[in-house]
């Protein structure tokens, strides 16, 4: 590996990611695990679980960033000038057209596609999380070590995990890293000097290229992250501007360009390769964020609410068509949501009070994460016995066209998985994230189930089966 920039210092760290995970503030945030139930006595009176269970609720918020939870009490810029030479005062008034939510456009009929299920391993330690892919196949993420002494970034490539270091693997670190173009090009950042900075690096020639900085570092000795590229190598993430206040930033030809905020803060999450970007911004320092897609240097306010809504855009395919989640009018649930021409569409589960869509590719396949309700037996506070409830666990889906399907559902059965988060989806069909099999988090990849071919030249030992036939079987009927 070629590195361009000076090598910190190795300091291991354990990062559990259901423990503390590093929000789109780049800080890292402690969560909570939901009480397990005692030894169960006969249930003595039902006790529906509230709209948003605080525990859950509060866990899925840090762990995908859906609050700035980090900079409550950051300096305000609302007079500040965009480098598109529009004021935030400008920029909001033209976004500020209230929206209306069309109604969730599930249809009722599940998605009948199958998928192999491969576990892409480890760095030598328990556990493994993937946060995206690219058409060639190639993921990354993040893995423990050996001993689980520390947790590195990843790239799979040809069935085999390829250390990171020390890309997004130093004593400060991001979720992911999150975003890996065609050319095998990664974003995401690293400890240069004590200070995290956004950086790609080319896994193709070994280089990696610190992008710069919006001149800002907290007090953590964080600047910022790359978040994705695209095939162009278009770079975008965020960046502290001071100590507390953070911009989205679009990097190309060589710099770091400020995209500006609606008044407060702001985060590009992915870039297509038309160069139109989203995220989300707010129009006050400690206010709720809200989705933006920005495209010929104006930052639009697509929540369905306006200023007075919360939500985040986290991607956009290159039809322009964009996938996130939004605070239902209600605010009793969060839902996602399908922007497309200029059409908001809710397409979360009226079952569940929190969906969230990661990724969609150029087909309209949308991935995301769902919390599953299920009943079970907890201790009631005021008459010390356990009684039935209502839990949520999280699940990983699939949405395409009104049709969605739980994809616990469409892999082989008594695989011994718990898919829980599905992060991203390649134009192939291929679907990346973490589940859960035999007690610990492993990183998983989806391949659709489309022929019997698959299955030939020992492949059918990657997807988990016995043999060639049992391979076959799962194509042919699902069993």
């Amino acid at each position: 590996m070629t590195i361009k920039t000076l090598s910190p210092k190795r300091f291991a760290i354990g990062l559990a990611l259901t423990e503390a995970l590093v929000a789109f503030s780049g800080h890292a945030q402690d969560v909570s695990s939901p009480e397990s139930p005692g030894a169960p006595p006969a249930a003595t009176r039902l006790v529906v679980g509230p709209a948003l269970p605080p525990i859950l609720s509060q866990r899925l918020r840090l762990e995908l960033g859906l609050r700035d939870v980090a900079t409550p009490g950051v300096a305000s810029s609302t007079n500040a000038v965009e480098p598109n030479g529009l004021s935030s005062a400008t920029q909001r008034a033209g976004a500020a057209r209230a929206r209306r939510v069309r109604p969730a456009v599930h249809d009722g009929v599940a998605i009948r596609q199958r998928y192999f299920l491969t576990d892409l391993g480890t760095l030598g330690g328990t556990e493994s999380f993937a946060y995206a892919i690219n058409d060639n196949e190639e993921v990354v993420g993040s893995s423990r070590l050996a001993g689980d002494t520390g947790s590195h970034a990843f790239l799979y490539r040809n069935g085999r995990m390829i250390d990171l270091y020390p890309l997004n693997s130093g004593e400060i670190q991001t979720v992911g890293p999150t975003g890996i173009n065609n050319s095998g090009q990664i974003a995401s950042g690293l400890v240069v000097g004590g200070v995290y900075s956004p950086a790609v690096f080319d896994s193709g020639h070994g280089e990696l290229t610190l992008l710069g900085s919006l001149g800002g570092v907290t007090s953590s000795g964080f600047s910022g992250v790359a978040t994705a590229i695209s095939n162009l190598n278009d770079a975008v993430g965020y960046s502290y501007i001071d100590a507390a206040n953070r911009h989205a930033f679009l990097y190309f030809n060589g710099g770091m360009t400020d995209i500006g905020s609606f008044g407060g803060y702001s985060a590009a999450v992915d870039v297509n390769d038309r160069g139109t970007i989203v995220g989300f911004s707010s129009s006050t320092s400690g206010g709720s964020a809200q989705a933006f897609v920005y495209s010929d240097g104006v930052m639009t306010n697509i929540d369905p609410f306006g200023f007075a809504g919360e939500s985040v855009a986290r991607s956009i395919n290159n039809l322009g068509d964009v996938v996130g989640e939004f605070l239902i009018q209600s605010k009793t649930a969060h839902h996602a949501f399908l922007y497309k021409e200029g059409v908001f569409y809710d397409i979360g589960f009226p079952e569940s009070p929190e969906t969230v869509a990661f990724a969609i590719n150029d087909d309209g396949q949308v991935v995301g994460a769902t919390l599953v309700p299920f009943e079970d037996l907890c201790l009631d506070p005021q008459t010390g016995e356990d009684v039935v409830c209502t839990r949520y666990t999280e699940h990983a889906f699939v949405y395409q066209a009104g049709r969605a399907a739980d994809l616990n559902a469409v892999i082989p059965a008594g695989s011994g998985w718990e898919l829980a988060w599905a992060f991203d989806i390649n134009n192939r069909g291929q679907i990346v994230g973490y589940g859960s099999v035999n007690e610990k988090f492993r990183a998983f990849l989806l391949t659709p189930a489309k022929s019997g071919e698959q299955c030939k030249q020992g492949a059918w030992k990657s997807f988990g089966f016995k043999n060639q036939g049992q391979c076959i079987q799962f194509v042919n009927t699902g069993k």
